[in-house]
């Protein structure tokens, strides 16, 4: 949960925010991750297949990820490895994994979140993953927007 004082961002407390973002998207709490989100948040999701691009707005993230989640039926994991945060960025490292139907390799995908925080919410943030081409050809097959 965000207790952050808006206006009060610190670095612990923007690390907490982008700590309990991911908890809450692994416990499968959407209302919970959608807290610590600026109303105006942007993501930023690089490659070539279909669920790349900019998603605008809390529920255009949280969909994103609800996205992901269905195509892969339900198998995304995501683990946090550690917070870098002052009081006005943060950098989430993390491992996500999935596999997809008629696939035969999961996606095991080392990332580096990187945010820009705002007022003890996450405002904007870009993914940058381990191996694009490899991420591409796991999500190219069907679209994952919301």
């Amino acid at each position: 949960m965000n207790t952050t004082v808006p206006g009060t961002a610190t670095a612990t407390g923007n690390a907490q925010v982008v700590r309990d973002f991911y908890a809450a998207l692994n416990r499968g709490d959407l209302e919970a991750a959608r807290r610590t989100l600026a109303p105006d948040t942007v993501l930023h999701v690089p490659g070539r297949s279909s669920n790349t691009g900019d998603y605008e707005g809390r529920e255009a993230v949280v969909g994103f990820v609800v996205g992901a989640s269905t195509v892969t039926l339900g198998t995304l994991t995501l683990h946090l490895h550690r917070v870098l945060a002052d009081d006005e960025q943060a950098v989430a490292l993390a491992t996500y994994t999935a596999t997809r139907p008629g696939l035969d390799v999961p996606l095991e995908n080392n990332l580096a979140h990187v945010m820009t925080m705002r007022d003890g919410l996450i405002a904007e943030s870009w993914l940058h993953s381990r191996d694009q081409y490899e991420v591409d050809a796991f999500w190219g097959a069907s679209p994952v927007k919301a």
